[in-house]
């Protein structure tokens, strides 16, 4: 993990060593991280939800139409403002992420202010899974082994969220997810990491998961 300022290859501090390459490069998409990390949308219920119940209880408390929505405006105006802002910080770590996967090693560049680098072995993983959402992007959760020094706030917001204890980085909202799975499996392979090949086995064949299925922080591979 380290902070840089230049890249000679987008996403990466530094050439590639001699023998390794680029597999695949992507993107969050802004709207996953907006809904699944800042909780754009369930914010957004909730805001709707309050208004609504408080325009109900000033009519049945007799209040003057004019009286309700002039509370209404104010209200309206917060949660536009709340959500405005939650919505930019989504973008601006969509933008400012990329993630790379090598013949050796995942890459996970991030940071609006100050761009961080994780670099982590592929050797170094326990395991992986993926999850596939409404939305059409997935998640890859990877599990590092015991000894592999992870920092949970350094990482974020592309950690299992609340994974205090058992620090678990993410390729989060990445549109065509089963395909990198499938690409990270036949790098496994080639590379000689059997290790994994149940995992991504199962990856390879995943068609469709539930939201919560990384709640109990096991990897999820589901056919």
């Amino acid at each position: 993990m380290r902070e840089y300022e230049y890249e000679p290859i987008n996403g990466l501090p530094e050439n590639l060593p001699e023998g390794e390459s680029i597999v695949w490069q992507g993107a969050p998409r802004w709207t996953a991280l907006a809904n699944r990390v800042f909780q754009v949308r369930t914010l957004a219920l909730y805001f709707a939800a309050l208004i609504g119940i408080h325009v109900v209880y000033k009519l049945m408390d007799g209040a003057s139409s004019s009286h309700v929505w002039g509370g209404v405006s104010w209200q309206l105006t917060l949660a536009t403002v709340s959500l405005g802002l939650l919505s930019g910080a989504a973008w601006l770590y969509a933008r400012s992420t990329v993630y790379t996967l090598t013949n050796k090693r995942l890459v996970l560049r991030s940071g609006v202010a100050t761009p961080m680098m994780v670099n982590l072995p592929l050797e170094k993983l326990e395991s992986a899974g993926l999850r596939l959402c409404s939305d059409g992007t997935g998640d890859m959760l990877f599990t590092p082994t015991s000894d592999t020094k992870l920092y949970y706030m350094l990482l974020w917001p592309h950690v299992r969220l609340l994974g205090f204890r058992k620090i678990q980085p993410l390729f989060r909202g990445i549109p065509d997810a089963q395909n990198v799975a499938r690409l990270l499996a036949e790098t496994v392979r080639s590379e000689g990491m059997p290790a994994l090949d149940g995992d991504l086995s199962a990856m390879e064949k995943v068609q469709a998961t539930h939201h919560e299925s990384f709640a109990s922080g096991q990897p999820v591979a589901a056919g």
